[in-house]
Order: C-alpha cells, then sequence, then structure tokens
C-alpha cells in the first residue's frame, strides 16, 4: 500500500520520539480497540492515531525469554519498522509483541511482517470506503488525491474551474521590466497558481533582490519551490485582508506593491493599502474559467447521495458548484477551505457542514482525517 501516499522517510538506525508510543495510556488506548493480526512470529494491535505516520510501540513480556532475548526481539522490531516504515499505511498507532516460544535466532523478514498485518487490519476498516470529490483542477488536485486516498478515502475529481493563461501577457512582460528598474518596494502573491503563472513567464531571467509576500503557507511553499527562498510576510491568518493588515505600515510610508493575481476576486488587499497611502498595481497573471457541465456520472452519483465530501476551495468554486450541482449538493457534506469560502457558500444558500480550522489544502486533508479517524474508531470497537 505504498501508492501516492505521502511518507516520512526514516533516515537513520534510529527514529525520533514522536514515532514511538511512549505512554501507558497510549498504549491502552491501541489494545482497547481490540483489533489485531498475528503471524508465526509477532502479533501486531493497531488503533488510529489522526497523523500522517504510523508510530511503533513494543510489548516484550519476561514469557518471551530473558533479558539477553528481549533486547534482541526490540532490535529486530525496531529495525524492521524503520526499514518498512515508509511502505506502512498513515495514521495508525501499531503495537507489536512477540509470539512465545519462538526462537529469537531464527526469526527472518519481520519488515514484510509488519507490512502484511498491517496492511491486513487497515483491509477490515475500509470495506465502505467514503467518497471525496475533489473540485480543484486536476493538475492541483493530484497530490491531494494521493493524500486522502492513503489515509482511505474513495477521491474523484471534477474541477470546478480550470486555470488559463492571460488574454494578453503585456501587462505582465511591463511588469518585470519595472521590476527590473526598481518601481516597486513589494511583491505579492494571492495564490499557488499566481506563482507558477509569474514564473513561468519569466523563464530563466532573474528578478532583482525585493521584498515577497503572500497569503498562505501552501504560496510560500510554491514560492520556495520555484526560487529557493521564502516570502518575508505571511501573515496567520490566510487571507489577501490579512496581508494588507500586515502590510499597513508599509502602505502608511507610501511603499509600491506589484500584486500578481487572478483574472477575477476580491479587491480587498488593494483597498486597504491604497486607503493608507500605499501605491498598488495589480495585474492578472492567469484567468480563472468556470466549468458550466460536470461529468454526468459524477452528477449522477452526487444527486442519489454517492458523494460524502465535496471541498470547496475558493468562493469561484463554489459558485461553479452551485450552477454545475445545483440542489444535489444538498445530498452531500461540504467542506469549505475558509470563513470567507463559507460565507459565499451560506450566501448561496448552501452552508458548509465543515470548515477546515486554517485556511490551507492541508487544513481540509487533516479536516478529512479526522473524520476518517473519527469513523475507524466507532467501527472498530470490536476486532
Amino acid at each position: 500500500m505504498t501508492g501516492g501516499v505521502n511518507f516520512v522517510i526514516l533516515m537513520h538506525h534510529h527514529f525520533p520520539k514522536s514515532f514511538r508510543l511512549r505512554s501507558t495510556g497510549q498504549f491502552q488506548h491501541v489494545f482497547a480497540v481490540r483489533h489485531s493480526a498475528a503471524n508465526h512470529a509477532i502479533i501486531l494491535f493497531a488503533a488510529p492515531n489522526d497523523m500522517p505516520h504510523c508510530r511503533l510501540g513494543l510489548s516484550v513480556s519476561k514469557k518471551v525469554g530473558n533479558a539477553v532475548v528481549r533486547n534482541r526481539w526490540k532490535r529486530l522490531i525496531r529495525e524492521a519498522f524503520r526499514k518498512s516504515h515508509a511502505e506502512l499505511p498513515s495514521g495508525f498507532d501499531l503495537v507489536v509483541l512477540p509470539q512465545r516460544n519462538v526462537d529469537v535466532r531464527t526469526v527472518k523478514n519481520l519488515e514484510q511482517s509488519l507490512k502484511k498485518l498491517t496492511e491486513k487490519i487497515v483491509k477490515r476498516t475500509a470495506h465502505n470506503k467514503a467518497t471525496v470529490l475533489l473540485t480543484r483542477p486536476e493538475h492541483q488536485a493530484q497530490p491531494v488525491k494521493s493524500q486522502l486516498e492513503a489515509i482511505g478515502f474513495q477521491v474523484l475529481l471534477q474541477p470546478a474551474i480550470d486555470i488559463l493563461p492571460p488574454d494578453s501577457w503585456q501587462e505582465t512582460d511591463d511588469a518585470i521590466e519595472q521590476l527590473r528598474t526598481g518601481t516597486f518596494d513589494w511583491l505579492i502573491f494571492s495564490s499557488v497558481n499566481g506563482i507558477h503563472a509569474f514564473f513561468d513567464r519569466l523563464g530563466n531571467s532573474d528578478i532583482p533582490v525585493i521584498r515577497i509576500a503572500v497569503v498562505g503557507s501552501g504560496t510560500d511553499a510554491a514560492l520556495y519551490q520555484r526560487i529557493g527562498r521564502h516570502a518575508d510576510g505571511v501573515p496567520e491568518t490566510f487571507t489577501a485582508k490579512a496581508v494588507a493588515e500586515a502590510l499597513l505600515p508599509e502602505a502608511l510610508q507610501g511603499k509600491r506593491f506589484l500584486h500578481l493575481r487572478a483574472s477575477r476576486g476580491r479587491d480587498v488587499l488593494k483597498r486597504l493599502l491604497t486607503e493608507s497611502g500605499g501605491d498598488v498595481t495589480e495585474i492578472a497573471v492567469y484567468r480563472s474559467i468556470d466549468r458550466t457541465h460536470a461529468d454526468p456520472q459524477i452528477t449522477e452519483l452526487m444527486c442519489r447521495g454517492g458523494v460524502d465530501y465535496v471541498t470547496v476551495t475558493s468562493s469561484a468554486i463554489a459558485r461553479s458548484l452551485v450552477t454545475m450541482f445545483g440542489d444535489c449538493l444538498r445530498q452531500t457534506c461540504l467542506v469549505s477551505i475558509s470563513p470567507l469560502t463559507s460565507k459565499t457558500l451560506t450566501d448561496l444558500g448552501f452552508p458548509p457542514q465543515r470548515e477546515a480550522s486554517e485556511a490551507s489544502i492541508d487544513g481540509i486533508v487533516r479536516l478529512l482525517q479526522g473524520e476518517k479517524t473519527r469513523s475507524r474508531l466507532s467501527g472498530m470497537g470490536s476486532g
């Protein structure tokens, strides 16, 4: 079960404390779930942990053998976990017990034992996979699809918008020249799409040293991926308004801002900075276009209640989804990325049932992982 999983790879012979069960309560929780599998060498107990990785606990009793034997067992199991961790399904606490009356010197392939027994337990909990519909453009949805499939969801893709180049690159090219001549003090990106559109257009050329602000940790990560540096400003709240408020002291000094954005969206950033004395130039480096029709099979599935969750990651996507699916959206659980998107959905007559605690794709993944964990816990009361 390795396909597409976002794994943390343990590179050393020892693994961090965060990958270990350390308290009695943690062990008791795993045993209380009573979900186990076994082979000739070990018994494995497992329970969901609402984390992006597995944790290991060892229970090696004196009945297994003397101190030398017990220590050998511990070393073998820890090493097997270290080697197989990248191939284990994420999100489980594992407790391993050696079988009695097994000569530890004859034990082989513990890594395979861990993988096979863990997979066996996971399959028992995955008879009825919940379905998630991702609605971002496909190139953005694929990494999230892999993460959610690793957690145990069935994932469908139905983009609600398409991302296209601007009608003309002239404004962008002019802005690049102005950047090189020092016209602007700050460069602002509102989205990952803006990052990629701008730097794709820039090509192999460099931009001068300039301060950069971005909306959201995902945009900051994309910036680092493209130019090897993080933004100078990433507000804790992932909204354009929060960026504008953070930059108000700069605006009060009459600083000049270049905001690279989508062809549509709110003007709150420009308005707040301009009102405070800033000079703001906004350029659309990409177009966001609504899809008007969904795949007929997905529409049919949605209308008969076959989609458990629909992710809504922007106000534009919210409006497009209402156009595509209409009242069929009442048959599913709408998962909103932010209070702003939730307000848009509510204004459209489709209040969301869930909202991410952090306005980011990672926040939505964590929310859905929590949903999956609660489902597992309710379904794993007996083994």
